[in-house]
């Protein structure tokens, strides 16, 4: 028979075992270790690094899913036409899509809101991007959450994150966004849930190489945003814990009526992002599109360059529309559409932006007659090349 190990000799063995744990988590100074893959970038500062968890807060009704739809269209339409034109100067990082290998695949998590604003959530996302408003995209996946039911063993906010956590494991996304955090938990209180939970979202984000965005509201205003503090014990673990927090809060003009949302970055463990402010714009109809008016020095300038392209641009539109329907010409506006395109262009879309802003700067220079036909008024036109004079523009030169 072998012999018996002694209790010293036992004791010795289980000493070593806990030491060689300890070998996967030593930091080597030989080594060469990454600087953060950070998906996002606003006026060229990253943020929301791979591997990490961020926050987004702020009093309830401030804007907090209009920031995740402006952050889930630029992953899902960085580039695009739309996607610049409303969200000017946020975008991903092309580094990171390349260490990537593909383009980012986003997951939505809402556990909150009713199915239709849930659905209207995806629309915007859709609109931006210029996708199908009906069909499902390969690479944006909507889990509606709120009526989830308890289990035998589980409550209802625990089934919620049991079924979030197979979602990420069904569909492998580089960036989940959960709308909202509180109802995963039964206890924000809880210090032990808190932490639990904070704990295991970090290890997913790690082991699964993405960003996992979480939206928990404040606590009732004080008197200085700054100083604010999302809910309860999670809140504090989810602050401590978080590589990026940002706060949107709502402001109404008190002499024009207008709603702005400002977006500030309250924490960071990297370079400070510059603040920018959007306004939910009916450009899409009930939907409710954001766009970004405002952010930075950087970001003021390509907007100004924005608003001249406009102008000459709908100073081209008044022109063409000149040789299309000055009167008495007139024409349907599809024909209308049809022609001004292709003397501008530019897509249906770019042409019926134009019309509508020419009509929208100058009322009553189009209108339409009784047969549904449209033309331009002599009288505001005239006005009109008054301010505005018509120049060549070489850019639609033949």
């Amino acid at each position: 028979m072998p012999e018996l190990a002694t209790a010293e000799q036992l004791a010795e063995e289980e000493r070593q075992q806990r030491f060689a744990e300890l070998d996967a988590y030593w930091l080597d100074p030989e080594k060469e270790y990454p600087e953060p893959h950070y998906l996002y970038e606003f006026n060229g500062v990253g943020f929301s690094p791979l591997g990490g968890i961020q926050a987004i807060s702020g009093q309830k009704k401030n804007g907090k899913t209009f920031v995740l739809a402006q952050l889930m269209a630029v992953a899902l339409g960085s580039g695009l036409n739309r996607v610049e034109q409303y969200l000017p100067g946020l975008r991903t990082r092309q580094d990171t899509i390349n260490f990537l290998g593909h383009e980012p695949v986003v997951l939505y998590c809402d556990t909150e809101m009713e199915q239709l604003n849930t659905a209207k959530v995806l629309r915007r996302v859709h609109w931006l991007c210029d996708w199908s408003m009906k069909a499902q995209h390969p690479r944006f996946h909507v889990l509606w959450l709120r009526e989830v039911p308890r289990s035998e063993h589980r409550s209802s906010n625990q089934e919620r994150w049991r079924l979030i956590k197979n979602a990420i494991e069904a569909k492998q996304p580089d960036i989940v966004f959960i709308d909202g955090l509180r109802d995963l938990v039964n206890d924000f209180n809880d210090n032990s849930e808190s932490s639990a939970i904070v704990g295991e979202m970090m290890s997913l984000a790690s082991k699964n190489n993405c960003c996992i965005w979480n939206v928990l509201h404040m606590n009732p205003r004080p008197s200085n945003d700054d100083e604010s503090k999302m809910r309860g014990h999670l809140g504090t673990e989810l602050g401590n814990k978080v590589s990026d927090t940002f706060i949107s809060s709502k402001k109404k003009d008190a002499g024009s009526g207008q709603v702005t949302f400002t977006v500030k970055q309250q924490d960071a463990r990297g370079k400070d992002v510059d603040d920018w402010t959007f306004e939910v714009c009916d450009d899409a109809g009930g939907l409710g599109i954001p766009k970004i008016i405002s952010g930075g020095s950087t970001l003021q300038a390509t907007l100004d360059q924005q608003k001249t392209d406009e102008e000459i641009m709908v100073k081209e539109t008044a022109r063409v529309l000149k040789e299309i329907i000055y009167p008495p010409k007139s024409e349907f506006f599809s024909n209308i559409l049809k022609q001004a395109k292709k003397e501008l262009r530019v897509g249906e879309e770019k042409c019926k932006k134009y019309i509508y802003a020419l009509m929208d700067a100058h009322p009553g220079i189009m209108y339409q007659m009784s047969d549904n036909k449209w033309t331009l008024s002599k009288k505001e036109l005239e006005a009109f090349e008054q301010d505005m004079p018509f120049a060549p523009n070489p850019d639609l030169e033949p």
